[in-house]
């Protein structure tokens, strides 16, 4: 029976966020001890020999897990593997202690089993020698359609520019037509009539340097093959390079996996200013960094449905025409390929293989996904292979949060490090850390920005195709189970957990189906139910009983999921999002003490109380708590000094719902640290004229987020402002502006976005002066009692946005934005015709005089 609980185990072990988790079990195996210290008494001295072989396999782990697949073999990679298994083994002993599911006596015995195992490990590893291991890459689709733009583009950066050598990059995920667009400006008659030599080498991950010089001194119509075999790699670089010193080329160096094949090739092209080129394409941005010289990269966007049907039709009937019958079901197919053009032409190929029917097609259109499901998978698989061990775990996570959607990248880094994904970095903060983590997924093409703000990352999403291979990758490697409901039962249940799950994820339609789910798995470490389908929230009843029973849960996501009590005893939890019916949290909050990001939604948009004991949550890097947090400060001395300690690590504040400037300095002065706070202020806010009133925030030394909305407009503003010096963002909403205040927020020497909604002039009239605004970036007007509005010339020197809504008795703009180099793009919405008038004014001297070409404008009157 023992042996059977083990091989059971091990046979249910994860297989992919092995070596994020190494490193997290060691940071957590001495709070387990701590936290239960009575269960573990028997063991503690087996723990300690355990934990002190694994810390000394630490530097070992990390690096294969850094490098990646590209820099370790499999023998290797197996090492890691069988440490990794024995600390999951580890983890599945202590909680079994704790929980007593498992005979002592076995698990006592178990535990000292995998203490010689891993010293064994340990002993052969040290014995062996690391070696390089490579992989293959895919083809290529031929047709292209729908990059006319950026063809147009590059061939000006081929035949025209800098005399220079320079390296024009294209860069794109698997599939989205960079080798095809590449090849077509290659053989494009002009370029062929401009370059002496064109030539080509397709590099992949299984290269050699000699195959690499082979491949294109092969493109060489003058060289024998014969003749080029007999040399080694260094009589091949010589020849490349006397060859191509005399003559104008163009080459493209195709599908680039690392900065080494470049370096393989790069000392053979020597610039001799006559302007040859070399086109780069490549899945990864690192390469692109590295190889750029002094044109700017392309970054191929996914082809839009229309430029898909026209792909698919050039495909499927070459110069012949669609028939009407075959139209529809075409367009529907073309649809499904997403954007990409691979997608196309692999469908294009079964297409070309079947009668022109509607049934047939019918058919295709239906089996679709099944149809290109293996292809692609196999591209995606091997972008996920090339992944650093460190990032797999964190892309594999989307499959459990993105069902297709975008996903805020604070929601998203949170749970990485409340994961343990995240590993800490001395002198730099964990949310930096994570969004570095998301920046080379995006890189390497497998994650989509959906919005920036400032260039700073807001959401993001996966393709279809990479969210897929996702969700089946983590049911494979047991990253994660899904949860689904049988219908066929009478009544309907629940599909079971197996108890070995680590991570349980659960997608509600929105039918009240929760409310018999009773979860089995209380080993896992975290819980997620994603947004429903059609927008009405489930309800799940006595979540604090059920949860109470995860002892050993960091992560509760019941954000799309309404509650009305709350899991207490969760000594473990970091993460925990809520939307509930109540109008208060309760004060048992404080029996979570590692929690670092509270998220709390009340249904309907109201008010929620916190309770006095919130301040003990010392570890708190994060809480959002929407529509507005009272922090029952009736009694703001009683409330506030519960703990002597502050929240030294809490970044992130929103929004509390403050009704004086005393009780907003009373929580700051609680909470040093933080770098973004959004606050509501009460409509009891009353100020006097000549009273300031406003809350003293000077000692935020790191805020840089700052909005302040006042819940109904008052009558008499602050007579005076004051905001911290290192403030990057500032939105002030339903606000009355003192005149001379204006002032404050212009010197502001850090300031990049400015939002003002709802704002009164006072006077209705806005005079910016010299060297106003020195690092704003973006501004945003949103109805605004705002007429005259005058600018200097030496103002918003670095603007590149400017947004303009619903300001009805604003006359025009500002002349001086003409003018203005930074400047990129001016958006006016629900304005008067004399403001788009100046806008297209503005516009004109812009290009014509500045030659701004790609100055833009929307105006939406």
């Amino acid at each position: 029976m023992s042996l059977d609980i083990r091989e059971w185990v091990q046979s249910h072990l994860p297989k992919n966020d092995a070596l994020g988790f190494s490193s997290f079990l060691v940071d957590s195996l001495k709070e387990l001890l701590s936290f239960h210290s009575g269960s573990l008494a028997s063991v503690k001295d087996q723990l300690e020999v355990f934990y002190e072989e694994l810390e000394s396999l630490q530097p070992f782990l990390k690096g294969v897990a850094e490098q990646g697949n590209n820099e370790h073999d499999e023998i290797i990679h197996n090492f890691a593997e069988r440490v990794i298994d024995k600390a999951y083994e580890v983890e599945y002993i202590i909680d079994s202690f704790v929980v007593g599911d498992v005979p002592l006596t076995y698990l006592t015995e178990w535990l000292s089993e995998i203490i010689r195992e891993i010293k064994l490990i340990r002993a052969e590893l040290t014995r062996y020698r690391e070696k390089k291991m490579t992989f293959a890459s895919p083809a290529s689709n031929e047709e292209l359609v729908g990059f006319d733009d950026v063809r147009e583009t590059i061939m000006g950066r081929l035949l025209r520019g800098s005399r220079e050598l320079d390296v024009v990059s294209i860069v794109g995920m698997a599939g989205s037509g960079k080798t095809t667009l590449a090849r077509s400006l290659k053989n494009d008659p002009i370029i062929v009539s401009h370059f002496d030599i064109q030539a080509e080498c397709r590099v992949t991950q299984v290269y050699t340097r000699k195959d690499l010089l082979l491949s294109i001194l092969s493109n060489i119509a003058y060289y024998e093959p014969s003749e080029l075999s007999k040399g080694d790699d260094y009589e091949l670089a010589d020849r490349l390079r006397k060859t191509l010193f005399t003559k104008r080329y163009l080459l493209i160096i195709d599908d680039v996996w690392d900065v080494k094949a470049w370096d393989h090739l790069w000392l053979c092209f020597r610039d001799t200013n006559n302007g040859s080129r070399i086109i780069l394409t490549t899945r990864l941005q690192e390469v692109v960094d590295y190889a750029k010289c002094v044109s700017e990269p392309h970054h191929l966007r996914l082809l839009s449905e229309q430029e898909c049907w026209l792909l698919l039709q050039k495909k499927v009937f070459g110069k012949e025409i669609c028939s009407q019958e075959l139209k529809e079901v075409g367009q529907q197919i073309a649809k499904k390929c997403k954007g990409l053009p691979l997608y196309v032409v692999l469908v294009a190929g079964l297409l070309g293989r079947i009668d022109k029917t509607k049934q047939w097609w019918k058919r295709v259109e239906l089996r679709f996904g099944e149809l290109i499901q293996v292809e692609a998978n196999a591209l995606v698989k091997l972008s996920y292979n090339h992944l650093p061990d460190i990032l797999k775990p964190c892309l594999l996570y989307f499959g459990a949060i993105s069902e297709g959607k975008e996903i805020s990248v604070a929601k998203l880094t949170s749970l990485w490090i409340a994961e343990g994904f995240i590993k800490n970095v001395r002198e730099k903060h964990l949310e930096d850390i994570a969004e570095h983590y998301l920046e080379d997924l995006i890189r390497r093409s497998l994650v989509m920005v959906v919005k920036r703000s400032n260039r700073k990352l807001k959401a993001c999403r996966l393709h279809d195709q990479v969210l897929e291979f996702c969700k089946a990758k983590a049911k494979e490697d047991n990253f994660l189970l899904g949860l689904k409901r049988n219908y066929i039962a009478n009544p309907p249940q629940f599909f079971s957990e197996k108890s070995s799950h680590r991570r349980l994820s659960f997608c509600s339609n929105g039918d009240g189906e929760l409310t018999d789910w009773r979860p089995s798995c209380l080993h896992a470490r975290t819980v997620l139910f994603g947004e429903v389908k059609n927008g009405t929230l489930p309800s799940l009843e006595h979540a604090s009983i059920i949860f109470g029973s995860f002892k050993f849960l960091r992560v509760l996501d019941l954000e799309f999921v309404v509650v009305e009590s709350f899991p207490t005893e969760l000594n473990h939890l970091r993460y925990l999002a809520v939307q509930t019916t109540a109008d208060s949290i309760p004060s048992s909050i404080e029996n979570l003490p590692n929690l670092q990001t509270f998220i709390a939604k009340r249904t309907r948009g109201q008010q929620i109380h916190l309770p006095n004991n919130f301040w003990k949550l010392i570890k708190l890097r994060h809480a959002s708590i929407s529509d507005r947090a009272s922090f029952n400060l009736h009694n703001a001395q009683e409330s506030l000094d519960v703990s002597t300690s502050k929240l030294e690590n809490l970044a992130t504040l929103c929004y509390p719902y403050v009704s004086s400037a005393e009780d907003m300095e009373r929580i700051v002065s609680k909470t040093p640290n933080l770098q973004k706070l959004k606050c509501v202020f009460a409509d009891s806010w009353g100020w006097k004229k000549n009273e300031n009133g406003f809350p003293v925030l000077h000692s935020l030394h790191r805020l840089e987020t700052l909005k302040v909305h006042f819940f109904n407009f008052p009558k008499v503003g602050p007579s005076r402002l004051n905001f911290p010096m290192n403030l990057k963002k500032l939105t002030l909403s339903n606000f009355p502006l003192p005149h001379a205040e204006i002032s404050t927020i212009a010197k502001l020497p850090n300031l990049e976005i400015l939002k003002l909604q709802q704002v009164a002039f006072e006077r209705e009239e806005w005079e910016v002066r010299d060297e106003d605004f020195p690092q704003l970036k973006l501004l945003k007007l949103e109805n605004l009692k705002l007429s005259k509005w005058r600018a200097s010339d030496e103002v918003f020197q670095s603007l590149r946005r400017l947004v303009v809504t619903r300001c009805l008795k604003l006359e025009a703009l500002p002349l001086c934005f003409a003018d203005l180099c930074s400047l990129e793009w001016i958006e006016v919405k629900s304005c008067n015709q004399s403001v788009a008038d100046s806008v297209m004014a503005i516009r004109n001297t812009q290009v014509e005089d500045c030659g701004n070409d790609d100055f833009k404008v929307s105006i939406e009157l």
